[in-house]
This record gives structure tokens, C-alpha cells and sequence, in this order.
């Protein structure tokens, strides 16, 4: 059983499936559907393509109902799971996507927008399970408003929509998706306010999101946003080897 318990996981759910084998996506509802009755939760909205041109066309436009999981096959004609994951997580960032495919040669490629986990076909039940605790606990921690307040007004944003925290001096400046917030609170603030997994202190001035780690050296971390935004912190050098370590076990939890 996964450490993390979805008691508190989001009521209202929209599940996705793409697979160009329409098998597939009744295997798994069939699956899903036994592991929220199990587990005494409101069943999702369940949604299927087999084309994920289609499946794009529909969700990448304004006013699109937000998906929160989706379950992509690797291997499908036109656009693959793995560009399609990319795309997705550009338009809704705390998305949860688990590629599935029966090779691991694609492991790489999704590794690069961070899929939430890598599952193999044919799907074992117990593992999907497992994988769906932690998906719904990850979900309640990354949708959970987090309240900035600046000199002049306040603003709400959800956990996975900031990129970093970083001390100027005596300013703290808040990076999010969409822009950057000058913070009336502190980096102690800061720091135990996101202390929840994917986020880590490197430097006694920043506070990063591993979402976003694109590159890291032994002094500088490099991050990217889906809309192509980069930013730059610096790895304090005593940090470097417990940092590696943390952001070796968030990739290796995305497997």
C-alpha cells in the first residue's frame, strides 16, 4: 500500500485515456472504477480518444474543461503520447500523466516534461493502484492555494504554478507561471509554506519547484517553464550532493 493515503483527494475528478487500441481505455475504467469503489471515493468524469490530435484539438482551447489525470499510449499514429503529454502539461501544469507503452525505450523523452509515472502494458492492477494514491495524494498538495501577499494586493496561485522563491536583498520575489510577485513574507516563510516534496531550498536565497529543473551544474540550476521561461538559481556547493540525491529521488518517483 503507497504511503500516500488519497483520503483527501479531490472530489471532482476528470480522467483521461488515449490509445489508438479502444482495449485499452475500457481495461483501464474497468480498473479505475474498481479502485475508487474500493476506496469509497465518487467515481470521475471518464473521457476516451484514440487519437491524440483529436484529443488536443479539443482540451489546448480557452474555456476547455480542466483534465486532472490522464493516461496516454506512447506509441500512437500522428502525434505520440509523449508529445501529446508535453503539450498537455504546457496548457494545465499540475496535470498528472502516466505514459503507457510496452517498451521502456521512451523512458528519456518522457523523463523530460516529468510524467508523473512510467507504466508498462500489460497493466498489473496492484501497481496502477499504488500509483493512483500517490497521482490523487500529489493532486490535493500541488492544487492547494497558496495565498501571496505583496505591498499592494494579494494574489492565489496553486502550488505547481510556482516556479521559485528568490531573496533580493531584503525582497523575496515569487515566480509563477504567470509572472512575478514581490512577497511581504519571508524566505522562512517561504521555505516552510512549500516544504511539501517537489520543492527544495539549493542556496540560502532560493527556494525551487524540481517540476521545472531542466539542467543543474555543480554551482547553478537551470529551470524551464512550459511556455519556454527560463530561470536561474544558484547550488550552494556543500548542497550539491544532497540536492542531486533529492532531485535523483523525484525523477525516480516519476518512473
Amino acid at each position: 500500500m503507497s504511503a500516500n493515503k488519497p483520503e483527501n483527494a479531490p472530489l471532482s475528478l476528470r480522467l483521461l485515456f488515449c490509445d489508438d487500441d479502444p482495449a485499452v481505455p475500457a481495461q483501464l475504467e474497468a480498473a479505475l472504477r474498481e479502485y475508487f469503489d474500493g476506496r469509497s471515493l465518487p467515481q470521475p468524469e471518464y473521457i476516451s480518444y484514440t487519437s491524440a490530435g483529436a484529443m488536443l484539438s479539443e482540451l489546448c482551447r480557452f474555456g476547455a474543461p480542466r483534465p486532472d489525470i490522464a493516461f496516454l499510449d506512447v506509441e500512437m499514429p500522428g502525434i505520440s503520447g509523449i508529445e501529446a503529454g508535453a503539450r498537455l502539461q504546457a496548457v494545465y501544469p499540475y496535470i498528472k500523466i502516466f505514459i503507457l507503452t510496452s517498451h521502456a525505450d521512451y523512458l528519456d523523452d518522457a523523463m523530460r516534461f516529468h510524467v508523473f509515472r512510467y507504466l508498462s502494458k500489460p497493466l498489473e492492477k496492484s501497481r496502477l493502484f499504488r500509483n493512483m494514491d500517490d497521482a490523487l495524494y500529489q493532486l490535493t498538495v500541488d492544487t492547494r492555494p497558496v495565498l501571496i501577499e505583496t505591498a499592494g494586493k494579494s494574489v492565489t496561485r496553486c502550488a505547481q504554478e510556482i516556479i521559485m522563491a528568490e531573496a533580493q536583498g531584503r525582497r523575496v520575489i515569487i515566480h509563477t507561471l504567470d509572472g512575478s510577485y514581490e512577497s511581504t513574507q519571508g524566505m522562512k516563510y517561504w521555505e516552510s509554506l512549500l516544504d511539501i516534496g517537489s520543492f527544495y531550498r539549493p542556496h540560502r536565497s532560493y527556494i525551487i519547484n524540481m517540476k521545472y529543473v531542466r539542467s543543474f551544474s555543480s554551482t547553478l540550476i537551470t529551470l524551464n517553464t512550459p511556455n519556454g521561461v527560463q530561470y536561474t538559481a544558484y547550488l550552494a556547493r556543500r548542497r550539491c550532493q544532497e540536492f542531486k540525491n533529492a532531485y535523483m529521488l523525484y525523477v525516480e518517483a516519476s518512473r
